[in-house]
């Protein structure tokens, strides 16, 4: 049997902290276990040692992972496991060590979910999850208060203004640099995006398919808000492994047209994440299909990026 695309790197999730830290990132192998690394301080390439295989004493392989905020300062890992159930491992404090596993099925689940994406909301509220089932329709499960209980899982989004009439493969969550969140997904190739049209409140209705003009397929999407003056950035891999990307001109506006990330990537990516480094600039990551490991890093808040790194890879479990 051959190496899987991505080598030692099956999933990414990408996380802001606050405190003294800046980005951190999560992935699982093959195995489905669990590595976590973070900058030592933001911007920086100082990178703590990885921690893993099967980081804070990880109940089951996992499948998807997604990370935000609790807008308490503190961070949440979400994890899906093989059959699509939840699980969540929280930080203690800001920047600090991370607390116990909740699951499987956090928010009375019933169903196995597909994917899954988190994003930190502004608010009375605390992260936001979204997940997709097996039939492609979104569901939503949020805390109702920073770090507390959860809602519930609900679907139906958007029914007020027609609902959801494509079936969801992946999906993404971020801010949009005013304090309300921006929902994306991707239908066969095409993304489709649904914002947030109250802090920590309620949804408005999905744009059609095919955002900002979209002329080719994408796929393995993601997204993140900016600093500065421009709202979320999203990106996504065409059939050659090619990093496209699209972004907010000011916070929650309109799409900048779609472009070719950077111009050149060290080599084509089968996996993509990102995050803020908790000072105002984004860092992407690719993963190449051996599975290197790549990051890139925005110079000043929502402005030009710099070269391209390697980063060390998480270990083999």
């Amino acid at each position: 049997m051959g190496t899987p695309p991505g080598g030692n790197i099956q999933a990414m999730a990408a996380g802001t902290q606050s405190g003294q830290y800046g980005a951190c990132l999560f992935t699982l192998d093959e195995n489905g276990s669990l590595s976590f690394t973070t900058q030592e301080f933001p911007g920086t390439d100082d990178w703590q040692v990885w921690q893993g295989p099967s980081f804070g004493g990880q109940p089951q392989p996992g499948g998807q992972i997604a990370c935000a905020g609790q807008n308490n300062g503190c961070l949440m890992l979400v994890m899906l496991d093989l059959d699509g159930m939840t699980w969540t491992m929280q930080q203690k404090h800001a920047s600090g060590s991370w607390g116990g596993w909740a699951g499987p099925g956090i928010g009375s689940q019933k169903y196995g979910w597909a994917a899954i994406t988190a994003g930190e909301q502004s608010g009375a509220r605390g992260i936001q999850l979204m997940a997709a089932d097996d039939e492609g329709q979104i569901w939503s499960c949020y805390q109702m208060n920073p770090g507390a209980d959860w809602s519930g899982w609900t679907t139906g989004l958007a029914v007020l203004s027609g609902g959801q009439d494509f079936d969801a493969g992946e999906i993404a969550l971020s801010g949009q640099n005013n304090g309300m969140l921006m929902l994306l997904a991707e239908a066969d190739g095409e993304i489709a995006a649904l914002p947030q049209i109250q802090p920590g409140g309620a949804w408005g209705a999905w744009t059609a398919l095919g955002l900002g003009g979209q002329t080719e397929p994408l796929k393995n999407i993601c997204a993140c808000q900016q600093g500065g003056s421009r709202g979320v950035q999203l990106w996504g891999l065409d059939g050659n492994g090619k990093v496209m990307a699209l972004f907010q001109d000011t916070a929650g506006g309109q799409w900048d047209p779609w472009q070719v990330f950077l111009g050149t990537q060290p080599e084509p990516f089968v996996l993509i994440a990102a995050a803020g480094q908790n000072n105002g600039c984004t860092i992407f990551f690719g993963v190449g299909e051996a599975g290197d490991l790549w990051e890139v890093r925005q110079t000043a808040p929502g402005g030009d990026w710099g070269k391209w790194k390697t980063m060390a890879p998480p270990p083999q479990s």
